[in-house]
């Protein structure tokens, strides 16, 4: 007799976890709590809910009413953030150049985390410059590549199983503008830099960071920290789409996104990663509060910009940014202001001139009845703090 087929394991949704246990959650440890961190959680857990209005659609043709809630747009939250992204990478993308790429990571010691997360502004401030100075540093020396680097880099707060671990990722072209603006310099197609002096530069420019504009943060920092060496990686990673792909994911969420997680017999949350080691899919239990706990310990201060660029692909550097695509035969970058004044009429972009274009939310209508595929007809709308959605109140054709 064959044995009966085992249903598959339940799962929540990242935000459906968050709704779940996070007002408990609030209940307990709101008064112990950071104030950003019970700030966001009360910000995303409404989010796609009639709490912050929306829009009632009605299917013309069956009668079908579909509710269209709003977002709460915080770049924390597991459900928000998705066309951003893909905005995001869709403009970064047209900055990879025709060189190959490095993916340089930035990470501290385990003694220094515990300073950070206490001090998360101060110490991501100091993670970037302390990086980005370093690498620009050593890539100008005229014994390693002699050449200004162009950088992107993007903070991750998180390890694989959600634990606290501060790194940084940068994404560098591999090659640089030689220091007369005249040339462009070509890094080995596998070698960008050499990892132990970055490591050591970066160090040090981290601790001279510190005593130049903290130096009360300084006598903080256990001194084991700065007698070890701290731990830099450098890979190559082909034309860079893949790995901006990567970094894209993150922009506009945090370390979980909104993808399911096993609810375990036992009542705990079944957490999916993948063994660093082996490379083995492994699950992580968790009770829901832990869980919830190492989520918002990835909650950025308010006004931080989790991504930054530097060298000549730092904003204010579009100047050398031109330069150097034009020393590699790319065309340059040009406002629309700039097209219109030097390009003839027929190499102007679509639309130059004319009325901007309706967001990407409105030309996506119109939606269509899940049930019979007919264009949904908009016929009310609730502000955020609505007493309630409206009814459905015109006519309709109901089905045969």
């Amino acid at each position: 007799m064959s044995a009966e087929p085992v249903p598959p394991a339940p799962s929540l949704t990242v935000h459906e976890i968050l709704t779940r246990w996070g007002p408990p959650y609030l209940a307990d440890f709101g008064a112990a709590m950071p104030l950003r961190q019970r700030a966001v959680l009360r910000t995303i857990l409404p989010c796609r809910t009639a709490a912050l209005g929306g829009q009632l659609f009605l299917c013309p043709e069956c009668g079908h009413a579909h509710y269209q809630y709003h977002s709460c747009n915080d770049r924390h939250c597991p459900q928000c953030g998705g066309t951003d992204a893909d905005a995001w990478l869709k403009t970064h993308q047209a900055l990879l150049l025709p060189v190959p790429y490095f993916l340089v990571t930035f990470t501290v010691p385990e003694g220094l985390r515990r300073w950070m997360r206490s001090h998360p502004a101060l110490a991501y401030d100091a993670l970037f410059a302390a990086s980005a100075g370093a690498l620009q540093a050593l890539a100008l020396n005229p014994k390693r590549l002699g050449a200004q680097l162009g950088m992107l880099g993007l903070l991750h707060t998180w390890s694989r199983t959600l634990e606290y671990h501060p790194h940084l990722h940068y994404l560098v072209p591999g090659g640089g503008l030689s220091p007369d603006g005249r040339t462009w310099v070509s890094s080995d197609p596998k070698f960008l830099l050499r990892v132990e002096p970055l490591s050591d530069h970066y160090r040090s420019q981290f601790h001279h960071y510190l005593a130049r504009h903290h130096p009360q943060a300084l006598a903080q920092v256990p001194p084991p920290v700065w007698r070890q060496r701290w731990v830099t990686h450098c890979q190559p990673v082909g034309n860079g789409a893949h790995a901006l792909r990567y970094l894209s994911r993150y922009v506009f969420k945090t370390a979980t996104g909104n993808r399911p997680v096993r609810l375990l017999p036992d009542g705990r949350l079944g957490w999916p990663y993948r063994d660093r080691t082996t490379g083995q899919a492994r699950t992580l239990p968790l009770q829901p509060r832990e869980f919830i706990r190492r989520f918002l310990q990835h909650v950025l201060p308010a006004g931080f910009h989790r991504v930054r660029r530097f060298g000549w692909l730092h904003p204010a550097g579009r100047k050398n940014l031109n330069r150097v695509r034009a020393l590699l035969d790319q065309q340059p970058l040009l406002t629309p202001a700039e097209q219109a004044a030097w390009l003839p009429e027929d190499l102007l972009e679509p639309g130059l001139g004319s009325a901007p274009a309706l967001p990407p939310a409105l030309t996506s209508l119109p939606r269509l009845c899940p049930a019979c595929q007919t264009p949904l007809r908009l016929v009310g709308s609730w502000p955020r703090g609505g007493l309630a959605p409206p009814r459905p109140s015109v006519p309709v054709r109901k089905p045969p």
